[in-house]
């Protein structure tokens, strides 16, 4: 079976009609996706290239990007993408390159596609960006043998709270917000630094790290 090469992949995922339900709880969905022919070790290799390189995202609407990044990012998808970041056969290097690579996805992609206040209630892009680290498929759950991969995590998350963009500061602060749980003492340091470091944070993001820290947010 060929695999599908790179931009194969990224139009077999975005370029979809907007409807409900989405294009992948289709019936034939393992059909075709099937047919793509990818293996574990492309599949790190293109969700990498697309967050380091997701200029290739251009041609959809954000509207479809929002229905891809529900796709790929979600535990519950079909598609199990992101799943791929916790499996063992595949190199712990690769799969921390590509958890580093997502801050850049929001550092090149998000936070120029959604300037000023987040509308994380009502814009499917911005719900999905939101979401991003809530449907991720761990929550750094402890497991030794994958502290390196929970550790790169939480430095992306922190990276992202750099961006200056309310939805990308929102977006880590909820995922920070859930990895409270296993992983309090380093959230917590987190957050204070980040509030203390940066300048111009708006009300909605002081008050949203403020309940983030103790894992209080909703």
């Amino acid at each position: 079976m060929p695999t599908a090469n790179f931009d194969e992949w990224v139009k077999g995922i975005f370029d979809h009609p907007l409807r409900t339900p989405e294009w992948y709880w289709d019936n034939d969905f393992d059909e075709h996706w099937g047919a793509l022919g990818l293996s574990d070790s492309v599949m790190i290799e293109y969700l990498t290239r697309l967050f380091l390189a997701p200029d290739c995202l251009e041609r959809y609407s954000l509207e479809q990007i929002a229905q891809g990044i529900w796709f790929l990012i979600g535990e519950s998808s079909p598609g199990q993408c992101a799943h791929i970041l916790l499996k063992p056969k595949v190199p712990l290097q690769r799969r921390i390159a590509c958890v580093d690579a997502m801050m850049n996805f929001f550092r090149a992609f998000v936070a120029p596609a959604a300037p000023g206040l987040a509308e994380e209630q009502k814009s499917p892009f911005h719900i999905a960006c939101y979401m991003w680290w809530d449907i991720f498929p761990t929550w750094g759950s402890p497991n030794a043998a994958e502290a390196d991969l929970n550790s790169a995590c939480l430095k992306t998350m922190a990276g992202i709270l750099t961006i200056p963009s309310e939805l990308c500061q929102l977006s880590a602060l909820h995922g920070l917000n859930h990895w409270h749980l296993h992983h309090a003492d380093r959230v917590e340091l987190l957050v204070d630094e980040f509030l203390q470091k940066t300048s111009g944070l708006t009300p909605r993001v002081i008050g949203y790290a403020a309940m983030a820290r103790s894992g209080c947010a909703l």
